[in-house]
């Protein structure tokens, strides 16, 4: 099979990959709502809403990161697994379909689907939630920033409204990176694909992390910052973090895509 890109060919591998994919993709998912709904479920009962305060509602960031990273992780992992496993190999190797559409039906499923798949579900059960406690419960708090304004807080606001969910933002690309990372683990190990690729990224995120300390307090240990602001400002900071976090994920997909045109060789 050449390795040109056919539109129609394209559409027919992404109609029988979901015949094989489709069923660890529902499992996840079902999985996620049961315990997305159970979480809420627990953390908003009657008696906690009796003592309802400005931290009831914090549960949902911890949840949001740990059920976001594990779903985007798992469903990444899984799509080639079955390359793994020889007689699921061979019937792969010999799908019509060229190594670029295979690699894009592994992004269009694993990325394209899930992750807006796992926000709008997080934002129904949290509208759920949250709106049945607003029809009982308001609770406001506010402050006064450094102009001398008045800035009012809505304790009982929906998730993807509050303020600490807009920080997320700067970190947009990492669902991005969880799934370069976990399609390239799920390609490159033979069997326990996940197990052994989060082992390898704790491996890989504590070595970066160590040598960045190590390397920023040898240089800067007893001088004196004498250049601009620029490394002072958080905004130039997590700009060029979202910098490093692309070339990271466009280098690990592509690496991706010739290991996986190796196994098919």
């Amino acid at each position: 099979m050449n390795n040109t890109f056919n539109i129609n060919r394209f559409g027919l591998l992404l109609k029988r990959q979901w015949l094989d994919f489709g069923k660890i993709y529902l499992i996840s998912f079902g999985v996620l709502v049961g315990v997305l709904t159970l979480f809420y479920a627990i953390n908003l009962t009657e008696d906690n809403l009796k003592y309802f305060s400005s931290n009831t509602l914090n549960f949902r960031y911890p949840l949001f990161l740990i059920t976001g990273f594990l779903f985007v992780s798992i469903i990444a992992s899984s799509y080639f697994i079955h390359l793994g496993q020889k007689p699921k190999a061979i019937i792969n190797i010999l799908i019509p379909a060229s190594g670029i559409e295979k690699f894009l039906s592994a992004i269009f499923y694993t990325l394209i689907i899930a992750v807006p798949t796992y926000l709008l579900c997080f934002y129904l059960i949290d509208l759920t939630f949250v709106s049945s406690i607003r029809a009982t419960h308001t609770l406001t708090s506010s402050y006064t920033d450094y102009q001398g304004k008045k800035v009012i807080i809505d304790n009982v606001a929906y998730f993807f409204s509050t303020k600490t969910v807009k920080e997320f933002y700067q970190f947009y690309y990492v669902p991005f990176l969880i799934n370069a990372v976990f399609l390239l683990g799920s390609i490159f190990f033979q069997n326990f694909h996940y197990i052994k690729t989060a082992i390898s990224l704790m491996a890989f995120v504590t070595l970066w992390m160590t040598s960045i300390i190590f390397i920023m307090n040898k240089l800067t240990n007893n001088t004196v910052w004498i250049g601009g602001p620029y490394w002072q400002d958080d905004n130039h900071v997590f700009f060029v973090m979202s910098l490093m976090g692309i070339f990271l994920t466009l280098a690990f997909w592509l690496i991706s895509f010739i290991r996986l045109k190796e196994k098919e060789a």
